[in-house]
């Protein structure tokens, strides 16, 4: 998790020094509140209500793996999954919409000033790189609804690690919606 700290610390970082630093790094600033207006809010915020619940599910499964508990455990986490992949579905369809219209950092749109075509870049970019890590997240706690070391003493602490994974996806997300869609 700490690499993943690094790694969206540093495209963090990168995104408010061209967005509000010194006016060498300030490339097209003006033009990023325009750049968000074209951003689907509502759907942005579907996406925020599936991963804190997904959240909610996933501390429901770590919880049934501390009590030995099978069904309630496959269920939370299986739920964790299904709306992980939701979310996926849900920012498939925005990236259609952008794509559709030509927002995108090499459109039409986004070629008419430079300010929109970093916008579309750091949008796409660490938008499509959170959803990396959902995808990670759905395949490693799929394998653990598939583990058959349900019950053993280790398995609880594997689904612990998982979750702390998850709810930093989780946080990452919280981070993104305003930066990309409330500027």
């Amino acid at each position: 998790i700490l690499s993943e700290i690094l790694l969206f610390g540093g495209l963090f970082s990168a995104y408010f020094m061209t967005r509000w630093g010194s006016d060498v790094c300030r490339l097209g600033a003006p033009a990023w509140p325009e750049g968000s207006a074209k951003t689907t809010l509502l759907l942005a915020a579907l996406n925020t209500v599936i991963l804190i619940t997904s959240s909610y599910t996933v501390v429901r499964a770590l919880l049934a793996a501390r009590r030995s508990r099978l069904d309630a455990f496959r269920w939370n986490m299986g739920a964790t999954v299904a709306l992980a992949g939701a979310f996926l579905v849900v920012k498939g369809f925005e990236y259609s919409i952008k794509v559709h219209h030509g927002f995108t950092p090499g459109g039409e749109f986004a070629m008419a000033n430079p300010g929109y075509r970093v916008f579309f870049s750091y949008y796409f970019l660490m938008t499509g790189l959170h959803g990396v890590h959902v995808v990670v997240g759905m395949i490693w706690n799929s394998l653990l609804m598939a583990s058959d070391e349900l019950g053993t003493p280790a398995f609880p602490r594997k689904v612990e690690f998982a979750a702390l994974y998850w709810h930093f996806v989780d946080v990452v997300w919280v981070f993104l919606f305003p930066l990309f869609y409330l500027v």
